[in-house]
């Protein structure tokens, strides 16, 4: 069963292991993504692409036979992460906690670099990441849903949001933030909107019973969705063990390497098998191409 970060937490087995959990967790788009553990190297399916027709028979009559159609799908777990060098003067002179800082810091990037790769990672261009929902949905696709040129259609929003199958779980609208307030300005007119606050007590935008998830830039400072805010995308998902959801193989690793035979440097070295699957093709959609700005 696939578990969030959050839900993780209580299976971590060492400070450590807390402290990062802790911190991957501490977005907003990570904290409400679930994981699935898998065995292996990747996660093999069979995804349904039609259903056998059905009817009904006259006495001594045949029913039609027909078989219903699946595909067999897969995906690769992705080796993520990285090692943290403190110099050994820093943390005999400043603390442990000098050393926990630059943990820290690691692992917030390891966060932000993959929110980023939730919608942008393309495995054609880096074959060592995993492909996000931007390569996953492109134009043409049924999940596909053009805005038009101009300002955000609430109309085509809707649109999108009909487009997920969510099997009764709850949908999400992961959105910029300059399209996060494109939205609270068209909605808030005819009262669409409403404010709640999440997990961690910070304010979240509901809009028609769709909580929204801000993505905004990563680990280099680089905006992921509003590069250009006059013309950007925002997304609809449904997380669960069959619709979207992430892969993982043991959980997030942390290891100490103790200190560099070449330099006075002690390692940490921080590691994730993890990935990203779409169970259910229609447990993402994606809105293309509204202006944030007008």
């Amino acid at each position: 069963m696939a578990l969030t970060l959050l839900e993780a937490q209580k299976h971590a087995t060492t400070p450590a292991e807390l402290a990062v959990v802790t911190e991957l967790a501490a977005g907003p788009l990570l904290s409400v993504l679930p994981f699935r553990n898998i065995e292996g190297n990747g996660l093999f399916w069979k995804r349904e692409e039609s259903l056998p027709d059905v009817g009904f028979r006259n006495y001594n009559g045949s029913l039609a036979e027909e078989y219903g159609e699946v595909s067999q799908q897969s995906e690769s777990l992705k080796l993520f992460g990285g090692d943290i060098k403190v110099d050994r003067a820093i943390v005999e002179l400043e603390g442990a906690q000098a050393k926990a800082y630059q943990i820290q810091a690691r692992v917030r990037a390891m966060r932000l670099a993959w929110e980023s790769l939730f919608i942008t990672g393309d495995s054609d261009q880096s074959p060592s990441e995993f492909d996000g929902l931007q390569a996953r949905i492109g134009s043409g696709s049924s999940q596909y849903i053009a805005n038009g040129s101009g300002a955000l259609n609430l109309d085509k929003l809707d649109e999108a949001i009909d487009a997920v199958d969510a099997q009764g779980g709850q949908r999400y609208i992961i959105m910029s933030k300059s399209g996060r307030r494109a939205l609270s300005k068209k909605a808030r007119a005819n009262t669409q909107i409403e404010i709640t606050r999440n997990d961690f007590g910070y304010q979240q935008l509901v809009y028609g019973g769709v909580p929204v998830l801000e993505v905004d830039r990563d680990h280099q400072n680089v905006a992921i969705l509003d590069g250009t805010p006059s013309s950007q995308d925002a997304y609809v998902v449904a997380f669960g063990n069959d619709l979207l959801t992430g892969i993982q193989n043991g959980g997030i690793s942390v290891r100490e390497l103790g200190e560099s035979h070449t330099q006075p440097q002690l390692i940490t070295r921080v590691e994730w098998y993890c990935g990203l699957a779409l169970i259910n093709g229609r447990a993402a959609a994606r809105l293309a191409g509204f202006d944030a700005t007008a």
